[in-house]
Parts: C-alpha cells; sequence; structure tokens
C-alpha cells in the first residue's frame, strides 16, 4: 500500500508539472511574449520593430546637409510610429555617418546591408558616398531610394536602386541653359571637384554650355580636399571669363570662392546643389553668389514643423525628400511587407500624392523621378533665398 501511495503521488506531481507547463506556454503564444501577437485566424503575427537605414553625412564638410535630412527622416519616422506604425510594428531608424566620402560610404552601406539587415534604406546625400557605396546595396538586393545624391548614372548601378532627387543629367543641363540665356554669359571657367558627382555634372554642364554656342575657356577638375586655388585661380583670371560656373563639395567651395575674390576674378559665380548649406552661406566672400537647387514646395509649415521637431533651425531644401522617402517606403511595406522583391517591384508603380518635396512623386522605367524642374538661389547675409534677375 505504501508504494502506490508513493507512485501516486509521484505521477500527481508529474501531472501537475505538465498542465503548469501548458499553461506558461498558453499565456506566451496568446501575447506574452515581446515579438508576437495572434490575429484573429489564430496564427502569431509579427510585431518587431521593422529596420530602415540611412546614408548621411553626420560629420565632416557636409555635416549640415546630415543635420537636416536626419532631422526630417526622424520626423517622418515618429509620425509613423505615432500613427501606429507599419500594420503594427514600429520602424527603428539607423543612421551611418558616410562623411560624404568614398571610403565611408562604402563603410556605412555594408554595415546597414550585412549587419543591420535593415529591408530598405535612404541616402546617400552625396555622390561622393554614393557612387562607391550602393554596389554594396545592389550586391545584397537592398532597396535604397536615395535622397539627394544626383550625380548621373546611380540608378544605373542596379534595379534596387530608386532616386527622388534630380540627376545632374538635368542640373547640369539647367545650369548651362540659365547661364547662356538667362545671365546672358557666354564665356564661362568651370571648376569641379573629381569625383561621380562633379565630374557627371561638368561633362552635361560643358556639353550643353558649347551646343548653345558658348565657350568653355577653362576647365579643371580638383581633388575633393583641395584648399588652395591660388594657381588655378591665376590661370582661370588668364582666360578671362564673363562668369564661373563651380561644381565644389563646401569645403573646396568656400576656399574657391575665397581665393577668386582676393584675385579680383569680378565675375559672377554660379554653383551646383552642393553649396545648399551654412557651411557656404556664412562665408563672407560668398555674398551674392548664385547656385541651383532642386524646386521643392519650400513649405513654411513644413519648414516650422522640421525646425520645431529639431529645437532649432535646421531647415534646408533637401531635408524634405528625407522625410518624403521614408513616408514612401513607410506606405510602401505597409502594402506589401519587408521581402526585398516585393518593395522593389511596388516602388517601380508607386504614385506617392501629398509630399514634401514635391506634389507627386513617381518613378519612370530608369527608376529616377518625373517632373523634373530647378530653381536659383542667391546667398544674402549668411542665408539663401530665391534669386529673381533684375
Amino acid at each position: 500500500m505504501e508504494t502506490v501511495e508513493k507512485q501516486s503521488k509521484t505521477w500527481l506531481w508529474v501531472i501537475m508539472v505538465v498542465v503548469l507547463a501548458g499553461i506558461i506556454y498558453l499565456l506566451a503564444t496568446l501575447g506574452g511574449g515581446n515579438t508576437t501577437t495572434t490575429n484573429p485566424t489564430g496564427v502569431a503575427a509579427d510585431t518587431s520593430p521593422i529596420k530602415i537605414g540611412a546614408s548621411f553625412p553626420m560629420t565632416g564638410e557636409a555635416a549640415s546637409y546630415g543635420e537636416a535630412v536626419a532631422a526630417a527622416a526622424q520626423l517622418a519616422v515618429k509620425e509613423v510610429n505615432d500613427a501606429g506604425g507599419i500594420n503594427g510594428r514600429k520602424i527603428e531608424f539607423i543612421i551611418e555617418d558616410d562623411t560624404c566620402t568614398s571610403k565611408k560610404g562604402v563603410n556605412a552601406i555594408t554595415k546597414l546591408a550585412e549587419i543591420d539587415k535593415v529591408v530598405a534604406m535612404i541616402g546617400p546625400v552625396c555622390s561622393a558616398a554614393a557612387g562607391p557605396g550602393l554596389p554594396v546595396a545592389q550586391k545584397n538586393n537592398l532597396p535604397v531610394v536615395i535622397t539627394t545624391a544626383s550625380a548621373p548614372n546611380l540608378t544605373k548601378i542596379g534595379d534596387h536602386i530608386f532616386r527622388i532627387y534630380f540627376s545632374d543629367a538635368f542640373q547640369g543641363k539647367f545650369a548651362a541653359e540659365y547661364i547662356f540665356n538667362t545671365l546672358k554669359k557666354t564665356k564661362v571657367a568651370v571648376l569641379y571637384v573629381k569625383n561621380d558627382w562633379g565630374q557627371g555634372i561638368n561633362e552635361v554642364f560643358v556639353n550643353r554650355f558649347k551646343e548653345l554656342g558658348g565657350q568653355v575657356v577653362f576647365d579643371e577638375g580638383v581633388a575633393q580636399d583641395i584648399k588652395d586655388f591660388r594657381t588655378l585661380v591665376t590661370k582661370l583670371r588668364a582666360a578671362k571669363p564673363d562668369v564661373v560656373y563651380t561644381a565644389l563639395y563646401p569645403a573646396s567651395g568656400s576656399a574657391a570662392i575665397k581665393q577668386l575674390k582676393e584675385l579680383a576674378v569680378n565675375v559672377p559665380i554660379v554653383g551646383g546643389d552642393a553649396f545648399d548649406g551654412e557651411e557656404i552661406w556664412r562665408v563672407k566672400e560668398a555674398e551674392g553668389v548664385l547656385y541651383t537647387v532642386a524646386k521643392t514646395y519650400d513649405s513654411p509649415v513644413f519648414r516650422e514643423k522640421l525646425n520645431s521637431f529639431a529645437g532649432k533651425e535646421v531647415y534646408q531644401s533637401f531635408a524634405a525628400f528625407a522625410y518624403d522617402a521614408i513616408k514612401i517606403l513607410a506606405q510602401v511595406i505597409g502594402r506589401v511587407g519587408t521581402d526585398h522583391k516585393a518593395i522593389i517591384d511596388e516602388l517601380a508603380k508607386t504614385v506617392y500624392k501629398g509630399a514634401e518635396s514635391m506634389p507627386v512623386i513617381e518613378f519612370g522605367a530608369d527608376r529616377e523621378v518625373k517632373n523634373v524642374d530647378f530653381k536659383v538661389l542667391i546667398i544674402k547675409g549668411g542665408k539663401s533665398e530665391l534669386y529673381t534677375e533684375k
């Protein structure tokens, strides 16, 4: 009898343990875990964060660009998450600093694609980082929405690369036509940076300016980190241009502007969209310099919202493209999920309205944004404003 009683107690304990384990498992399945919930069909739904990456220049000569686009993208992420996320999943936004340089551009995108395993990314801002870095994204089947990197051939890197900003194939053409037709200048000197952006825009600009009947009396490329332009400026001055076109980044652009003024090259200076930042605006010699940039809404409401979110004035024209890039990806992922191919296929046919950068964003067969247009700004008093020909 004693043996039977002991065996009964042992089995009772076994049954209690099994029942307790079953209750714990059931509670976890019904919502006790961190990454799943149960939908009405009884299938566990994924509630883990959706990782979206960004390659921005957070330090270095283009840091003000990075600060503006990062704030705009983070604002968009906050708005999506505050509204419930993407089908109940929050966005986890990961920014890597590409410093607007080749090596860091490769490093940033490699980390996002291969270590962070993001489902999509936005950026880069600079073509210097985008040209070398985007092949890494293509190799890893990572969908990319380029924000402002504008070298002409970036989308040709592969079918995973889309761009909501305007290619320099258009910017170089616009600048040439504006200088020749509107400013009525026929003899141009060109200074450009030897990287994907500078060489791309220079080729388009020079070809179009010559087609119009203009003369390119000086045309020189320089390394991105050059600061001493005196020898080049002396040669440029001897060529007697009536306008100088500069496709340079902020650090070299600032040095070139100063030395052009110091050596009495007293003709108009026109820059590319890399001049759209305080690194150039705050240079006193840059007063009166013109530059081209993509035409955007420049919405006062968005400007105020962004500056309020950042806690200071950070707005630049570039910012709206980063904001819209996040909103487009959120919309696309919401429709098709996180599969890379599904995202790419959906991006190709997406028409995004209510944008902050442009009224409607959609892509052509080349994955370039449609409806291209530019404007001319002038630097005044440490800021920029729309330029109107007098």
